[in-house]
């Protein structure tokens, strides 16, 4: 980790000469894992990312490479230096007052990324102080940004405050003086079994208990938000042109018989709601109504890639509204299809002598209702619902076939939200045998089943939205494409990941028959599946 000051004053790390740059403009942080922040400290004429100015005091996350100017200046990403070279070392711990930090600690002379703990495989421990109150090993002020050795038993401060490592470090565990007796080699015996267990369990292939599963998979799930409308056409004809001839059948008539182009279905009233020329405001009230929902999705890449339903990404797919009498499912694009069908149908006597017989009997028949999806974004897990905390995302691969509910979506910036997004690693934490799909096999899922609710009911929140974990077991054998659980959950659930015992992916959560959440009767696509769409070829 290091931080780099940037500004006029001649004490910064990166000194910009402009009358228009503040003494201190804004820090660059280079956190251990790779990523990089920035944060404007109060400029007077702003911080801006990819020509978007920044909140002064709100960190944002930047890749190498973007376009960053500080008020008139440009900066120069030669200036900055390259990562850190970390392969030394087999685990890493920031200290600090952000929640990022894996030991947090709080104060008003902490930084926000205070120091940093490394463990070296070659069983050493070093630490590292990149504040500006300063770190103490026994009392002893360390220098700034150079690894200084630290033991258990090492009394450390950061800014005046305590910090106890004993028991948030993982201290190697050094194996010396072979020849002992008996009952020391036992000894030795019974911690070698200790670890290898706790290696065991903490890998994957082991049992994990809930709270462990909780642990290492609720930072990669985010809750969706999406925005979608239905789009009339009319084959290749120009639907405002056949609205002007229909304007002139409506005159005739009395009777309203155009066709607007944008439409929502109003499920009281049973007619089309017009949205292709209402106000913003009007609109916004209306998605509120039935243009707008919410659902969970979890990451599968650093790059941004997440898994969620297919009836996220395709909401209108599965906008059902009722059943014929054969049993059939009807949805909303086929009720708008047969509600405009009948509509060309009453004006076909004029309609006839402007298009004729043959004319008019085929636009009929090219009528066409399609889904259109207006907006699709996300908040991590932790963060509040705040417009500078929505992530805007777009969709790479969704199919049609409603029985593989699932989807592949990415950020629009093809990066993590935040420095403490992970994401499921589905090269080796997933599995698609189904011998695990077996009734009484135990399953844990993460996700959003409240939706914006939860949060909304305390939008002051402090640790933000948080998502919420549920164990079960498989209650119900498995068919082609799916599996049904009891794990407790509803509808903003959609597009949880389900693992098993053993921390795999098994699974996708897509469907309940009950909105209870003390009642989980459930389902979730097979895991199979996700694999085989991460398979196909999809849009870049």
């Amino acid at each position: 980790m290091r931080l780099i000051k940037i500004g006029r004053d001649s004490a910064c790390d990166i000194v910009l000469h402009s009358e228009n740059v503040s003494s201190l403009h804004a820090e660059i942080t280079l956190l251990n894992s790779g990523d990089i922040i920035i944060e404007d400290k109060g400029s007077r004429n702003g911080t801006f990312v990819m020509n978007q100015q920044i909140k002064p005091g709100k960190p944002v996350n930047i890749r190498r490479g973007d376009m960053v100017r500080f008020a008139n200046v440009e900066l120069q990403w030669a200036q900055i230096p390259l990562p850190e070279d970390n392969s030394a070392y087999k685990a890493i711990y920031g200290i600090g007052s952000h929640f990022n930090n894996e030991i947090q600690i709080s104060g008003s002379t902490v930084s926000r990324y205070h120091a940093t703990v490394k463990v070296g495989k070659d069983n050493k421990v070093y630490l590292i102080d990149h504040s500006k109150n300063g770190t103490t090993v026994d009392g002893v002020k360390i220098p700034s940004n150079t690894p200084c050795r630290i033991k258990k038993s090492s009394a450390i401060s950061c800014g005046g405050v305590t910090v106890n490592l004993k028991n948030k470090v993982q201290w190697p565990v050094v194996l010396w003086k072979p020849f002992v007796a008996i009952a020391a080699a036992a000894v030795i015996l019974g911690c070698l079994v200790f670890g290898v267990s706790k290696f065991w369990n903490q890998s994957g292939n082991g049992e994990l208990d809930d709270k462990e599963l909780f642990a290492r998979y609720n930072n990669s799930v985010v809750m969706l938000m999406g925005i979608f409308h239905y789009e009339v056409s009319i084959g290749i004809e120009d639907m405002d042109e056949i609205n002007k001839t229909l304007a002139i059948v409506s005159n005739a008539k009395g009777t309203d018989y155009t066709i607007p182009k944008k439409v929502l279905w109003n499920s009281e009233k049973q007619v089309p709601i017009d949205i292709s020329s209402i106000s913003q405001k009007e609109l916004i009230d209306i998605f509120d109504k039935s243009g707008t929902y919410t659902g969970t999705g979890f990451f599968i890449s650093k790059e941004g890639h997440l898994i969620t339903n297919l009836h996220i990404a395709k909401p209108w797919l599965y906008d059902i509204v009722g059943k014929t009498s054969e049993g059939k499912e009807v949805s909303v694009s086929k009720l708008l299809e047969n509600y405009y069908m009948s509509r060309l149908a009453g004006a076909t006597e004029i309609l006839n002598s402007v298009f004729g017989e043959t004319k008019l009997s085929a636009l009929i028949s090219q009528l066409k209702v399609e889904g259109k999806l207006d907006y699709i974004a996300l908040i991590s897990n932790g963060e509040n619902f705040d417009p500078d905390n929505i992530t805007k995302c777009k969709v790479l691969s969704a199919g049609d076939d409603m029985n593989i509910d699932i989807a592949l979506v990415q950020t629009v910036n093809k990066s993590l939200p935040t420095i403490k997004t992970s994401y499921v690693n589905v090269v080796d934490s997933m599995e698609i045998s189904e011998d695990y799909l077996t009734v009484g096999e135990r399953v844990y899922t993460i996700g959003f089943p409240a939706g914006t609710n939860s949060l909304l009911q305390n939008p002051d929140n402090e640790n933000g939205m948080q998502s919420i974990g549920q164990g079960g077991n498989i209650i119900q054998k498995d068919s082609e494409f799916e599996f049904g659980y009891n794990a407790a959950t509803v509808g903003g659930a959609s597009g949880s990941p389900v693992f098993n015992k053993y921390g795999k992916l098994i699974g996708v959560h897509h469907a309940g028959l009950s909105r209870a959440l003390t009642q989980g009767y459930n389902y979730a696509i097979k895991a199979k599946y996700v694999k085989e769409l991460l398979e196909k070829p999809h849009k870049r």
